[in-house]
């Protein structure tokens, strides 16, 4: 049947949507009808498209918000212009009713400029601001990470984090297994050390990567070159502890060490000759110097009886009893233990409430505690080294290492 000639008329509801005066560009109209709508129009139009904001203007973030959401997106941020954009159009494209000026100079110096072209002008505006700001004060955080990145390429064994007020050297060796110390290892400490003492780090906090604080010394590298000429390579390998050890001591600042796992050997030796020792619940401490064909380093011939008493020193040194990290502190080798799973947390708000205290009254009251015995300690050292280069300098001391060594094998 053909509805034309039958003279029915079908009646078609206007959309809201075409009803707007611009739906994705300006409607292609003379300037004077842009900003005239028909009363009819305005009734016709959905309470949800009315309350749009106006093409250009900016949207607040619970508004822009909406936006994204799941409403359809009627306006693109940047209308897409169907026809070429004169002056004339483009007054009417305004952000909170004022014109951007570099947009609009644009337009006026040539009518048939597109978009981009304004947007380039805009792009080269945030470029001289960011310009500006070059000559506004540096950053600390970004000195700060500048120096972590150079500690990446400096150490190979060690991490070093240069943080607000504090040194973190963190144990993390490649090296060697288990954290444990050789040379290479025990110049990259000293290095770190030296520059912490230099710059404006009030103090210096040293822990380790993984679940091992550190295994002590590396037996594996020493007993490879000992083989070639051993007296040679025992003389360096007690330099290496000798140097190693009186850093230690002779470091102004206060050392803080957070002990995360085992600490044998050198690695639990050294902790009386730094500040504060916190440890967590797992960890554990352990000398077994005869069971290495070894005796005594780090200074632990004298600190160790001082702290604990002769006898469970003796106990230590000569047996190689373990201790927990609670039998630890009851013996005053460590300070504080803390819970596995917020260890590190403790260990940061403590170290954040030290690095509010004035550097030179922490560095004057470290002097007044330490320079006691610090001719003591650094005799202690000498001695001890002297007596190290002797025994593995001897068929015996080769052959103990080796034993133990073997012995490790075949647990393993």
């Amino acid at each position: 049947m053909d509805l034309a000639k039958s003279g029915i008329k079908i009646l078609v509801p206007k959309s809201p949507i075409k009803s707007r005066t611009t739906v994705d560009g300006f409607q292609n109209e003379s300037p004077d009808k842009m900003d005239h709508i028909e009363q009819d129009q305005e009734d016709s139009v959905a309470p949800e498209v009315a309350a749009e904001k106006p093409v250009g203007a900016l949207l607040g973030p619970g508004a822009e918000r909406a936006r994204m959401g799941s409403r359809p997106r009627i306006h693109p941020l940047v209308p897409q212009l169907p026809v070429p954009v004169t002056a004339t159009i483009a007054s009417a494209l305004t952000i909170n009713g004022k014109g951007t000026s570099t947009f609009m100079e644009a337009l006026a110096a040539n009518g048939t400029t597109n978009i981009q072209t304004s947007v380039t002008g805009v792009t080269a505006s945030k470029r001289r601001f960011i310009d500006d700001r070059r000559d506004q004060p540096f950053d600390k955080r970004l000195r700060f990470s500048v120096r972590q990145t150079e500690s990446a390429y400096r150490y190979r064994d060690i991490v070093v984090r240069k943080q607000d007020g504090f040194t973190h050297i963190l144990l993390s060796t490649k090296s060697s297994e288990n954290n444990s110390l050789n040379p290479e290892v025990m110049k990259e400490v000293q290095s770190a050390l030296n520059t912490a003492a230099a710059d404006d780090s009030k103090l210096v906090l040293f822990s380790a990567v993984g679940s091992i604080f550190c295994c002590g010394l590396d037996f594996i590298y020493f007993i490879r070159r000992l083989t070639d000429d051993r007296k040679k390579e025992s003389t360096k390998m007690a330099e290496a502890i000798r140097n190693f050890v009186n850093t230690f001591i002779q470091f102004k600042k206060p050392i803080i060490v957070a002990v995360n796992g085992p600490a044998i050997g050198l690695g639990a030796s050294i902790l009386p000759l730094c500040d504060v020792v916190w440890a967590n619940e797992k960890a554990w401490f352990q000398t077994p110097y005869t069971t290495f064909g070894q005796s005594p380093d780090g200074c632990s011939s004298l600190t160790f009886p001082r702290i604990m008493g002769l006898a469970s020193a003796n106990e230590m040194l000569f047996s190689g009893r373990k201790l927990t990290a609670q039998e630890a502190c009851a013996k005053g080798l460590v300070s504080q233990v803390f819970w596995p799973g917020t260890f590190t947390q403790e260990v940061m708000v403590r170290i954040k409430e030290l690095v509010t205290c004035n550097s030179v009254v922490l560095e004057e009251s470290k002097a007044l505690v330490r320079n006691i015995m610090k001719v003591d300690l650094e005799q202690a050292n000498e001695k001890e080294c002297e007596v190290l280069k002797k025994i593995w300098g001897s068929a015996q001391g080769m052959d103990s290492m080796l034993k133990y060594l073997q012995k490790k094998i075949d647990e393993f």
